[in-house]
């Protein structure tokens, strides 16, 4: 049923209920908003490729759920999908007064209302009822029962979802341009290429997203929170969240360069200092999408002067390696979201006139926070804030 079949509900009608869709219904989504989104891929591909990353580790068994506005009193199949967006529920963790526990917290992506339906209040409405969704979704077997958290990434602003409840947090990120290997032969002063080495998706696993590392989150959030008057909360960098981000970069490589074969290279680290940096490749319509970005940088934090120097250093020789590899797959920049000023340092060291870029618009790192109901306070830190947390 069309918009033309019947009257179009106001966005505040009581009639309007937010649902799982049928899998037709699903698919009627995907081709609508596939005209705004599918950029280099045609309809079919686009499809193609949101069935493949909705069966990943991250996503299947139900973990990403699609949800549609629709009237309750139609049926079925036979109803205008009024609005859509997607949620996942991922790996996090929180930290309060010294203790820390395993949650599950959800993001949310891909919202979007049919240019016809728009400036009727129907996408304000759904993200409301999805706000009510979303506290209790996925939380049955948690002792609480109610999510602690739940994140997004707007595309419009702070003004829109911070209204229905979640607050824009730092949203910053540095831009390093793609380097040629003839640019790479004249190297870059104090930064030693030779320490670093490729790391293939096997790698990461093992250097970035071991259960000791993942017992190290642990101890980082707890340790913080020792003391403090603000909840912790961080998804973690798991094994599950980094190859979500390297199907899509395959997907697209398959279809769109396949004689130049799957992207092997997932990141570089530094291994005697303990530095490692992961990544994927965006392969967008644009040259402002045409993007390598730096999904995790995991280092330990130096205890000294000649530690922070050494891990500096480490950093940018890696952040180097990333900008060979954005120029070997056409990509015209590396980015680098939310740096902590280690990080910075290192940005200096490759580009000493770099200059941090604060979003206003687009991709605004948004976060609603239930912890005050929930007796954790009114306020939350939100670490580990980078690429990969990305949904």
């Amino acid at each position: 049923m069309g918009s033309s079949d019947y009257s179009m509900p106001l966005g505040d009608s009581p009639d309007l209920c937010l649902v799982i869709p049928t899998p037709a219904e699903r698919i009627q989504c995907l081709k609508s908003n596939a005209l705004e989104w599918k950029g280099v891929l045609d309809s079919d591909q686009y499809i193609q490729r949101e069935n493949h990353l909705m069966s990943q580790e991250m996503t299947k068994d139900g973990a990403m759920t699609c949800w549609v506005l629709v009237d309750r009193k139609l049926a079925p199949d036979n109803r205008p999908i009024l609005s859509s967006c997607e949620s996942f529920g991922k790996r996090a963790l929180l930290a309060h007064d010294g203790k820390i526990e395993d949650i599950t917290a959800h993001g949310v992506g891909s919202v979007f209302c049919r240019p016809e339906f728009r400036r009727r209040g129907y996408a304000g409405r759904m993200i409301t009822e999805l706000a009510k969704k979303l506290d209790t979704w996925q939380q049955e077997n948690t002792v609480r029962k109610k999510g602690v958290f739940s994140v997004l990434y707007s595309d419009i602003g702070k003004t829109f979802y911070g209204e229905r409840g979640w607050k824009a947090f730092p949203s910053s990120h540095f831009s390093l341009p793609s380097i040629s290997k003839d640019k790479f032969r004249q190297g870059v002063s104090g930064v030693d290429l030779g320490l670093v080495r490729d790391m293939q998706a096997d790698d990461v696993k093992r250097l970035m997203c071991s259960d000791v590392v993942m017992e190290r989150y642990h101890q980082v959030l707890r340790d913080a929170s020792r003391g403090s008057q603000k909840a912790k909360v961080g998804f973690l960098p798991d094994y599950a969240a980094m190859s979500w981000h390297w199907a899509r970069e395959e997907f697209y490589a398959k279809i769109l360069i396949p004689e130049k074969g799957e992207p092997k290279v997932k990141g570089a680290c530094v291994e005697s200092r303990k530095v490692f940096v992961s990544w994927n490749r965006n392969f967008g319509s644009t040259e402002k999408d045409n993007v390598l970005y730096i999904l995790r940088t995991l280092y330990e934090e130096p205890k000294s002067p000649a530690e922070e120097n050494a891990v500096v250093e480490a950093i940018a020789a890696t952040l180097y390696r990333a900008q060979l590899e954005a120029y070997e797959w056409g990509k015209n920049r590396v980015e680098i979201w939310n740096p902590s000023p280690i990080v910075e340092k290192a940005v200096a060291l490759l580009n000493p006139t770099a200059k941090v870029e604060h979003r206003e618009k687009n991709s605004i790192c948004s976060l609603k926070w239930n912890g005050k109901q929930l007796g954790l306070g009114e306020d939350v830190d939100w670490y580990w804030n980078e690429k990969f947390a990305w949904c």
